[in-house]
């Protein structure tokens, strides 16, 4: 028997009201205020291309906390006001000796073509063609239907298939794949035996949230999971020559996020939200019944899942090469491949392979269009403002004002930076936190005499590690939206992990960062 549930409507774009008007309006008000009292109140020993770069970058936080303008239009800012920044000449040591005119236009545009950027856009591509033939869903109920009946190990299950898909696939699109099919076991538990009605709430809400927060923990695992690991990684590559690639970051992201699986499913299943029920009649069988639904695999799902397993071995593969010295010097091309080649070489790939004796392609220009290019824009926006904060020693002057921090031990400083950054996160997008704070906090790092990434890691893990509120990430909103969850059960559960999820980042810097990037904390 086929259990229907009505899916869920998803609003992306929240309804304009009062309130969201009357902020955006403070913002577009605040923000260029803000920009000219700080460039006025900073001192004049600051060069003044470097108090053009800190008001931009205060009108644009501004404006991207209030979205007061479309983020991704706020991302164009530096576009507009950098080119007429003065480009400086520095001898070896860095230091700036002289001036050579203006930035220009190229300079301040190249970041938006940074190669994380199309890294980005293949990641994005791939998981279009991912969803076009349906595979992400035939994994995840693959993962489903052999987890039995118990509603601890059902709400585990969700968990591993939606953290795998959001690897992958963006964790907005990953929540609403697998909310029908969470609300349609939530149905059959709600019929009960012989016909009677029957409820378990915690076990609707720990489901509900343990999609969403699955689809947020899943994502740090790959640079291509989450916006502010992809920021992260364009960030240090275009400003400090620091490359992480795919396989690397996975030595870190991958555990990490599977040990904070495991805690946000401990705390849910067995301490907050404990299930009342001990056993789901019929939840195998309806879950093994959506599968046979889809049918045998398609000749389109046998072409993506096998561009899929190139992709991401190659990324894996060729990011371990890299490593070895004695090979790059006998294969000088091993250094000349990249994370965003692999990615633009998938995407061509899939435009090229037909799926059936039609020839459609495994990826179409209809189909690619719905990519969210205002994600990449946001991308650009953030290492352009970045790259200026090096390029005029801005960074490296936020450094010498912290001198009072010198002493106080690194595990406080990690742990004071992921808690500011998850709190801002709570109410504004996580892509403009990290593009703001990651240079911001990088010239702290530096003038602390702590390498570069020991703040910046955590910056990044910490904007994507928000479990309290709706707006905090799309998955909140979109399982809140559901009905099946209140705001103060979400807070409740929310609080705990994000406590908990600033000791995750704490030892996953000591226990994982410092090896695989040979940190010294």
């Amino acid at each position: 028997m086929t259990t229907h549930t009505k899916e869920p409507t998803v609003t992306t774009e929240p309804e304009v009201d009062e309130r969201d008007r009357r902020r955006r309006l403070i913002g577009l008000t605040l923000g260029p205020l803000a920009a000219i009292a700080v460039y006025l109140l900073l001192p004049d020993t600051l060069n003044n291309s470097a108090a053009i770069v800190a008001a931009t970058a205060t009108l644009m936080a501004i404006w991207w906390m209030t979205e007061a303008i479309p983020l991704p239009v706020t991302a164009l800012v530096p576009l507009v006001a950098f080119p007429f920044l003065t480009s400086f000449s520095r001898d070896e040591d860095g230091t700036i000796v002289g001036e050579d005119g203006y930035v220009g236009i190229a300079a301040v545009a190249s970041p938006y073509a940074n190669q994380i950027i199309f890294l980005f856009m293949g990641g994005f591509i791939l998981a279009l063609a991912m969803q076009k033939v349906n595979l992400h869903r035939r994994f995840a109920l693959a993962v489903l239907s052999v987890v039995g009946n118990s509603p601890a190990a059902l709400i585990g299950g969700f968990m591993i298939a939606t953290g795998f898909v959001t690897m992958w696939v963006s964790n907005t699109a990953t929540t609403i794949m697998m909310l029908p099919v969470g609300l349609a076991v939530l149905a059959l538990v709600s019929n009960g035996k012989d016909g009677q009605e029957t409820t378990d709430k915690n076990f609707a809400t720990a489901l509900m949230l343990g999609i969403a927060y699955a689809a947020s923990i899943g994502s740090v695992s790959t640079i291509i999971g989450t916006p502010p690991n992809a920021l992260m990684a364009g960030f240090l590559s275009e400003n400090h020559d620091i490359n992480i690639s795919f396989a690397q970051w996975m030595m870190v992201g991958l555990p990490l996020a599977a040990i904070f699986m495991v805690i946000a499913w401990f705390v849910l299943t067995k301490i907050i939200y404990p299930p009342t029920i001990q056993k789901l009649a019929g939840s195998r069988e309806l879950i093994k019944e959506q599968l046979r639904e889809l049918g045998p695999i398609t000749r389109g799902e046998w072409t993506v899942l096998g561009v899929f397993v190139l992709a991401s071995s190659s990324w894996i593969t060729f990011g371990i090469l890299a490593q070895n010295d004695g090979l790059v010097e006998r294969f000088a091309w091993l250094d000349v491949v990249s994370d965003g080649g692999i990615a633009v070489f998938i995407a061509i790939l899939l435009f090229l392979l037909p799926i059936d004796s039609q020839g459609n392609k495994a990826m179409d220009w209809d189909t690619a269009k719905t990519l969210p290019w205002g994600i990449l824009l946001l991308f650009g926006g953030g290492l352009s403002l970045s790259s200026q904060f090096t390029q005029t020693d801005l960074s490296v002057w936020i450094g010498q004002q912290v001198g009072f921090l010198d002493g106080v031990p690194v595990w406080l400083l990690i742990l004071v930076v992921a808690a500011t950054v998850l709190l801002l996160t709570e109410l504004t997008s996580n892509t403009a936190t990290a593009a703001t704070f990651l240079p911001v906090m990088a010239g702290i790092g530096m003038g602390l005499g702590l390498p570069v990434l020991a703040l910046v890691i955590p910056t990044a893990l910490a904007a994507t590690f928000a479990f309290m509120l709706p707006v905090a990430t799309p998955p909140n909103a979109i399982v809140f939206g559901s009905g099946q969850v209140r705001i103060g059960q979400m807070v409740k559960a929310g609080a705990v992990l994000n406590i908990i999820s600033l000791v995750v980042v704490l030892l996953g810097m000591y226990a994982l960062a410092s090896w695989v990037f040979d940190i010294a904390l």
